[in-house]
């Protein structure tokens, strides 16, 4: 195995085990054996040191834990995980060298249960452990040694999936944990995704590489080179370095964990309270609803704030081009000052889209996309109401306006009752068709608003008065009943007999059903009927031999009205002229 990121005093030992291997291969046997359990005490020592760090660092992360335990929930989480998975796999080697110890003393057999238990111990900190190597009799066993980790044939290293007691298992189980710490990911509370640094998946890939070796000349597979006739107190050394190495890739990952705690953390240099209102319109009856927040800013670091002037159409979700759009003005208080010019903008809803660029704690460039709330455009309002004039006329559309102050038009509902009808134009408008019944004299407007908070409030209702339409007043020839006089050139005109609304605003039509024509000449009465508003042909007889002086009387005038009543008009009266 490469050494990864080794200390010098690991790398001393590193070169110590490999002088003594090759002396070992001189058969230079007591004092190079002296000096491999030499090695293995100084790799005990850095395992005890390394165990140590690795507690420091998942104390430390315990700490930040209880102190914030959304936040550091995740990384402690894996922490608990890496910690289990590394300590199971330091167990499995230490059982594995208990297990090669007991063979090489001949005390080994797998049919019995913790047959190698007597090589097995605590060292002072509580620390699985096998015995001092120097207590090992036969420290130059082999053959022994071989057969249980190898077999007999060093290119087919023997290997059985139910059984984990070989160099084949050893190796695969040291790459099952390499492959499981570089596939480490965890998702933070901020729903960011975490995955292990490259430089640390390069590290383990060099810590737990298990190439075939070249010996005089051959390649020989792993197994065979590091167990193939190896004696044991050379085994016991790697072993151990095996562990040192679990441990090294431990503590990079759970150090990796602590770091990513606060690598996301930002610095702020104030604080301020910021009050945010769902409207700053409220409606009486209603409730004053607010976000209060504690805010923070960086003085030092202001971000760049772009908002797309153009209104949101609804569908664009992706990121804010804001190439060539200028940022905010930012003023003292931290906070981007937002203007948008209304002149000429369409009515109504509309939200607008915006981007923050902020540098982050790592030196990069963050973007934050985000939406405008939504905001109301409308004309200005000015609220009159004539108490003395709210009234709707039957039979005729009666235009009505409704609104309510800060809330769009599409978000408000009205109704009437008393049978009447009320109907919203397509330019936000409303017609009020009241009822034809006589018997119906008042109308009550109700109107519900949605709030911005999705509530609805019921405003109190607003009472109208119903009248009928006032009644016409008759026409003929220009003249109308005020008039007093008549020139026989109107009269022969023969016009017909029209009715017309004075003084009243809304566009009424009148049409007149019938009339009598009544001719005072010489003391005598002519009366002289007509079914429609035109002058009949006797009439026009009877017109053409008055003279001056003679009186014209127009009565019994019936107009048809629209709300389907009919009128008797005043009579007119008119003297001939001349």
């Amino acid at each position: 195995m490469a050494g990864g990121k080794e200390t010098p005093r690991q790398k001393m030992i590193g070169m110590m085990y490999l002088v003594l291997t090759a002396l070992l291969a001189l058969n230079i046997s007591k004092e190079v054996l002296n000096g491999f359990v030499k090695v293995e005490n100084s790799l005990q020592n850095t395992q005890h040191t390394l165990k140590g760090k690795v507690s420091e660092t998942l104390t430390t992360l315990e700490v930040k834990y209880a102190q914030n335990k959304e936040k550091v929930g995740p990384f402690m989480d894996k922490a608990r995980e890496v910690r289990g998975q590394s300590d199971d796999l330091v167990n499995y080697i230490t059982q594995l060298k208990g297990r090669c110890m007991a063979t090489s003393e001949g005390m080994y057999d797998d049919g019995v249960a913790n047959d190698f238990a007597d090589f097995i111990g605590k060292d002072a900190s509580g620390m699985d452990t096998t015995i001092s190597l120097s207590a090992i009799q036969k420290k130059d066993e082999y053959q022994e040694l071989t057969a249980f980790m190898v077999g007999s044939e060093p290119q087919n290293p023997k290997f059985d999936p139910n059984n984990p007691w070989s160099a084949t298992a050893l190796k695969k189980n040291l790459e099952a944990y390499r492959d499981y710490l570089k596939e480490i990911r965890l998702t933070d509370s901020q729903g960011n995704t975490r995955e292990l640094p490259e430089y640390i998946k390069v590290q383990l890939d060099e810590r737990f590489t298990f190439e075939d070796e070249m010996e005089d000349g051959k390649e020989v597979l792993w197994e065979a080179a590091n167990f193939f006739d190896v004696p044991l107190a050379a085994v016991m050394p790697l072993m151990s370095k095996m562990i040192i190495d679990v441990q090294d890739a431990q503590e990079d990952v759970l150090s990796w964990l602590l770091g990513g705690i606060e690598a996301k953390s930002y610095k702020f240099t104030n604080l301020m309270p910021l009050v945010v209102p769902e409207s700053n319109y409220i409606l009486r009856g209603d409730s004053i609803r607010a976000d209060v927040l504690l805010a923070a800013y960086d003085a030092t670091n202001a971000p760049d704030i772009y908002v797309d002037g153009k209104k949101w159409d609804g569908r664009d979700s992706s990121m804010l081009a804001y190439e060539g759009l200028e940022t905010l003005n930012i003023g003292s208080d931290g906070m981007g000052k937002l203007r948008i010019p209304t002149k000429g903008m369409q009515l109504g809803d509309m939200t607008f889209k915006g981007l923050i660029r902020y540098q982050g704690p790592d030196g990069n460039i963050e973007p934050y996309a985000f939406m405008t709330p939504n905001i109301t455009v409308a004309e200005p309002a000015l609220v009159v109401s004539p108490t003395k004039m709210n009234v709707f006329y039957r039979g005729v559309p009666n235009p009505v306006e409704v609104s309510v102050p800060g809330v769009p038009q599409d978000k408000i509902d009205v109704r009437i009752d008393g049978g009447h009808a009320i109907k919203r134009q397509s330019d936000g408008t409303y017609v009020v068709e009241p009822n034809k019944s006589s018997s119906v004299r008042e109308a009550n407007i109700t109107v519900s608003a949605e709030l911005p908070d999705g509530s609805k409030k019921t405003l109190p209702a607003r009472k109208f008065r119903v009248k009928r339409i006032p009644d016409p007043v008759a026409f003929w020839t220009g003249k109308k009943p005020s008039d007093k006089g008549i020139t026989k050139a109107e009269i022969l005109s023969f016009a017909p007999v029209a009715a017309r609304m004075e003084g009243f605003d809304f566009d009424v039509q009148v049409r007149v059903k019938s009339f009598t024509m009544r001719i005072s000449k010489d003391g005598s009465f002519s009366d002289l009927p007509s079914g429609n508003n035109r002058i009949t042909p006797d009439q026009q007889e009877a017109l053409k031999r008055v003279r001056r002086g003679n009186i014209l009387y127009l009565e019994d005038i019936l107009v048809s009205m629209p709300d389907g009543t009919e009128r008797d008009l005043p009579p007119m009266k008119l003297k001939v002229t001349g």
